[in-house]
């Protein structure tokens, strides 16, 4: 050895311990030379640690310091590496492992001419040394085999390597499974006439389980024919059958592992996709007969009984075949050759689907083939759309024998553990359970989809014949309105067979009902017990709740039992949840409730935090929503009781936060919540967009009602609550101001209350106009800035945070507000063009106080840009007029404003800004339709327009990043299509200055560009010339960029 100072002797002592000295030593040794010569001397040593890092250490010169061997010494390293792998067969696993990824990485290091058919080569060469020196090569073969396909999956390898390892995999393929499959079948002696050296290996446990991971490894490389597929399958299958003997004979002579990795394998070809298209009748052919056999139920109940001891791995062949050969099933049905053993796998299904136990509790299999029900009932569809009758008639009525079993599987696999198990079970077991359920109502769905009036109607007859419902027998009958429940949604809701049996007087007053009314004394089982079972009615009863739409009668029932549930935290969801589907499906039958669900409403007010917050709100949207299905002159009476509770809670609301200015947290959060109430009752109290449309297209009768609303609104009850309401928000925006840090998202909810009741039709809720403008104008000079002594802003400390929430206010009264005649809509658009021109003033003033540059201000608070030019966008879409009552002085400040905007590679900035000047452009040009805006916008395009066009360009030519060019092509195609002469003057302009946009456009490429952009009319091409010119002004001509 050439190594200086170093003593072979003393470091293989060291690594026959081994010492962190050596260990930590032993990667930069690797590295030289001599190392070549180190593996072989550690491999010839006695001790098995020295051997494995000699092993290791000859695998690392291999992989790292391959080219540094000539020819000669690489053949000849093949023969040390078969010699030291046959010398290693029979010792320490770990360094017969590491001389295969040696022997492996070897091999696929070889010039692809180099070593032809090596696979072959290589289990022949083992085997002969093992002859000539009388040892045994059956470990180096497997371990090799194993090690292979391990390596090659994280090589990367040239193409022609690879076309030659493709050719040997499938040269080797039928020797190489040969070999594993004699080791697998060693469980059973030699008795099949096999390999006796592979057989007698498979005596072995461990090399059992490493043939079978090996043979899952070798699938993957694809098997080229059935005639090798299909035997090769039908020994994986039989020696499942005989793991699965050993197993219920419990002597000793299987293991999980093994057991793992068989039913691995196994499931790995049965899933194979490819193999399903290719040869799906005689695979499965092959497979029904196997799984139809005893074992296959005798392993699964030993399981079972086992509590669920390996059940998956038992079952994942059949859960694959199911899944994979679906379409083969479903045609199976009606073979007369198939259809027995179709028949048997079906029913193996069932029993797997109602497998012993509750899922998540003690059993974790009867969830796996949920799927393949979905998949069958999918593949019905298709093959009676496809299939002559008769065969289709067939089908059917096998489908329907075994979806009625599945239906029972179903409903008994849904019944909750008993309640003692499940209040002493722990969050991840209910969460299992509950998230399995959700499932099993996905599969009643397909179940139903086959079965339909039959399936209703045998869970109708199930419930009836329970009589009374009670705790006594909870579950079985919670399971029951689980499963309709569950079909609720595919039931017609002209159901009139067995609906009318189910929710009939009797049926109601007599079975379902009651139960709503029992208290939950006693302990805590019976108590959840009760629970679960009250939950199941209501659920039944909202489920069908298009089903009760003209059954006023039952309503009246109904409706106030279900609202007891609001009174047992348990069930408020469940019960929000059913009266929020009854109240959309029968407002016009609740009319004649309305004045009891206002007062629900207000029971629901009371009792506060015993609902949450969110169900409060789902209630009062739903009552709203069923009292405007009322006539409007009934609106402001039916809603007086809710609005006087909710205004004196909001009362109180305020004057607790008032009290509680240092810490205010508690009541910030009261308030919001009662605002989010308001919020919810207008959203209820909103007439339709469909009716408002209808009324604007000239609807005669839509515009008589809205006009009849508005009428009614004007002078109603309700004033009094608006008027509230608007001194309740002005006072908590005064607190709000006194906090030391203001709450935005109080803030927020005081401006999405007023928002709520401004629309384009009347509304409740509506406070007039001028009390609207004025309250955000308060709010504006509140928390965004206030008119100093010199008229100059005084802005409040976080007034760029609060401002986007009040522009958006200003954009829904600019957009929305829609006066009654044309002198009011002069004063209207007066009103707000002077609200918009104080917004726009304050912004720009705001960012440029805030930063020492307008671009570095629209960097550090791009959401303010935003806002302000979405606001404008809006406005100049909707209502461009009112741009007329905006001074010149103040609309060049916006504009200049936006010329930094574009300069600014941000996307909430740029985006909103080219919006608004694509409509501003649209609406200055002589040929857009006549506003009292466009001689405005008109002067604005001629002012900024050169600079809007070279911020434009600069960003096209790569100032800004690829995925903004839509938008700066859209700016400019809208430059071009209403500006195109001067944007031809200006364009040849700035184009004529040396590297603007980029210095790798030259003068032809900047001819090309405005010649081909200025002669488009269509914008897709437009977009495509931007492209290529921005392409070619960023060097990325011949990239991926430019495809």
């Amino acid at each position: 050895m050439a190594l200086e100072g170093f003593d072979l002797e003393s470091f293989a002592q060291a690594l026959s311990v081994p010492t962190q000295e050596a260990l930590a030593a032993l990667p930069e040794i690797q590295k030289r030379p001599e190392a070549w010569q180190l593996a072989f001397d550690l491999l010839a040593s006695n001790n098995s640690n020295c051997r494995f890092f000699g092993a290791h250490t000859l695998h690392a010169k291999i992989a790292r310091d391959w080219d540094t061997l000539d020819a000669e010494r690489q053949s000849a390293l093949r023969d040390e590496l078969i010699r030291l792998a046959v010398e290693n067969s029979s010792g320490a696993l770990n360094v017969l492992n590491k001389l295969s990824q040696a022997l492996a990485a070897y091999a696929l290091l070889m010039p692809a001419d180099a070593w032809d058919g090596f696979l072959n080569s290589v289990v022949a060469a083992l085997q002969k040394r093992a002859q000539s020196t009388g040892m045994s090569a059956g470990a180096a073969i497997v371990d090799f085999l194993e090690v292979f396909p391990e390596e090659l999956n994280r090589t990367a390898l040239a193409a022609a390597q690879q076309g030659r390892l493709v050719q040997d995999v499938k040269a080797a393929l039928p020797l190489v499974l040969q070999i594993l499959i004699s080791v697998v079948r060693g469980l059973e002696g030699s008795a099949r006439g096999g390999d006796a050296a592979f057989e007698q290996l498979g005596q072995s446990v461990v090399w059992r389980t490493r043939a079978w991971k090996a043979i899952q490894q070798w699938l993957q490389f694809g098997v080229p024919s059935d005639t090798l597929f299909v035997p090769l399958l039908d020994v994986c299958l039989q020696q499942l059958c005989v793991l699965a003997a050993h197993r219920l004979r419990g002597d000793g002579h299987d293991d999980d592992d093994e057991i793992q990795a068989a039913a691995a394998a196994a499931d790995d070809m049965v899933s194979n996709m490819k193999v399903a298209a290719k040869y799906s009748r005689s695979v499965g052919t092959l497979v029904l007969e196997h799984l139809g056999q005893e074992w296959v139920g005798q392993i699964l109940d030993h399981s079972a009984r086992d509590a669920g001891h390996d059940a998956r791995a038992w079952s994942a062949v059949a859960i694959s075949f199911g899944e994979t050969y679906t379409d083969f099933i479903v045609s199976g049905m009606a073979d007369a050759g198939l259809s027995e053993h179709v028949s048997a796998f079906l029913q193996l299904m069932v029993a797997l689907t109602r497998f012993p136990g509750h899922h998540g509790f003690d059993e974790d299999v009867s969830d796996q083939p949920l799927s393949f029900w979905y998949l069958l009932q999918e593949a019905l569809v298709d093959y009676e759309a496809e299939a002559e009758a008769g065969a289709a008639a067939v089908v059917a009525a096998a489908a329907r024998n075994t979806y009625a079993d599945v239906l029972r599987a179903l409903v008994a696999k849904s019944a909750f553990p008993a309640a003692a198990t499940w209040l002493a079970a722990d969050r991840d077991e209910r969460e299992r359970f509950a998230s399995y359920r959700r499932e099993v109502g996905d599969a009643l769905l397909n179940a139903y989809y086959v079965l339909r009036s039959d399936m209703l109607g045998a869970l109708v007859d199930e419930v009836r014949a329970l009589g009374a419902l009670t705790a006594a027998d909870w579950q079985h009958a919670e399971a029951l309105l689980f499963a309709l429940r569950s079909i609720g949604e595919a039931v017609p809701s002209d159901e009139a067979v067995h609906l009318p049996r189910l929710f009939a007087a009797d049926a109601l007053s007599q079975q379902l009902l009651p139960v709503l009314q029992v208290r939950a004394d006693g302990d805590r089982t019976s108590q959840w017990a009760l629970t679960s079972l009250k939950a199941g009615v209501i659920a039944v009863v909202g489920a069908y709740g298009d089903w009760w739409r003209g059954r006023g009668e039952l309503l009246a029932a109904v409706v106030p039992s279900v609202a007891t549930a609001l009174h047992e935290p348990a069930l408020v969801p469940t019960a929000v949840s059913a009266l929020r589907r009854i109240c959309d499906s029968c407002r016009d039958e609740l009319g004649a409730a309305a004045a009891s669900l206002v007062q629900l409403a207000c029971d629901v007010l009371s009792a506060g935090a015993a609902v949450p917050a969110r169900e409060q709100q789902r209630i009062f949207e739903a009552v709203a929503e069923v009292v405007l299905a009322q006539p409007p002159d009934t609106h402001a009476a039916a809603l007086l009781p809710l609005t006087s509770a909710l205004l004196a809670a909001l009362r109180v609301d305020v004057a607790r936060l008032e009290s509680s200015l240092s810490e205010p947290e508690l009541a910030i959060a009261a308030l919001i919540d009662r605002l989010r109430l308001v919020e919810a009752l207008a959203r209820g109290l909103q007439f339709g967009d469909d009716v408002e449309e209808h009324a604007l297209a000239g609807d005669a009768d839509a515009a008589s009602m809205l006009a009849y609303a508005a009428r009614c609104y004007q002078d109603s009850a309700l004033h009094e609550f608006r008027i509230g309401l608007l001194a309740v928000l002005d006072r908590a925006l005064v607190l709000l101001t006194a906090m030391s840090q203001p709450d935005d998202t109080l803030l927020e909810c005081i401006l999405a209350t007023v928002n709520s009741a401004v629309r384009r039709s009347p509304h409740a809720f509506a406070l007039p106009f001028a009390d609207s403008v004025a309250f955000v104008g308060r709010t504006w000079s509140v928390v965004v800035a206030r008119p100093g002594a010199d008229f100059a802003p005084v802005f409040s400390a976080r007034w760029a945070d609060q401002c986007p929430a009040l522009l958006q206010s200003i954009s829904q009264l600019a957009t929305v507000s829609v006066p009654d005649s044309e002198s009011a809509s002069d004063a209207t658009d007066r009103v707000l063009g002077s609200v918009l021109a104080r917004a726009i003033d304050d912004v720009c003033a705001g960012l440029a106080r805030d930063a020492a540059t307008l671009p570095v201000a629209i960097e550090q608070q791009p959401i303010v840009s935003e806002y302000v030019f979405d606001l404008c966008t809006r406005v100049l879409q909707t209502r461009p007029a009112l741009l007329a009552h905006v001074e010149h002085a103040t609309a060049a400040r916006l504009c200049t404003l936006s010329v930094h905007a574009l300069a600014v590679p941000n996307r909430l900035a740029l985006k909103p800004t080219a919006y608004f000047l694509t409509a501003l452009i649209r609406l200055s040009a002589t040929t857009a339709r006549t506003s009292p805006a466009t001689p405005l916008l008109a002067t604005l395009w001629s002012e900024f327009g050169p600079e809007w066009l070279r911020a434009t360009l600069q960003g096209i030519g790569g100032a800004h990043p690829r995925s903004l060019l839509p938008n700066l092509a859209e700016l400019l195609f809208a430059m071009v299509r209403h500006h195109l002469q001067s944007v031809k003057l200006w364009m040849a302009e700035l184009l004529a200055q040396p590297a603007f946009p980029s210095p790798h456009a030259d003068d032809a490429a900047k001819r090309q560009f405005v010649q081909h952009l200025l002669a488009t009319r269509s914008f897709v091409r437009a977009k495509a010339i931007v492209n290529e010119f921005s392409v070619r002004c960023r060097n990325l001509q011949g990239t991926a960029y430019a495809a």
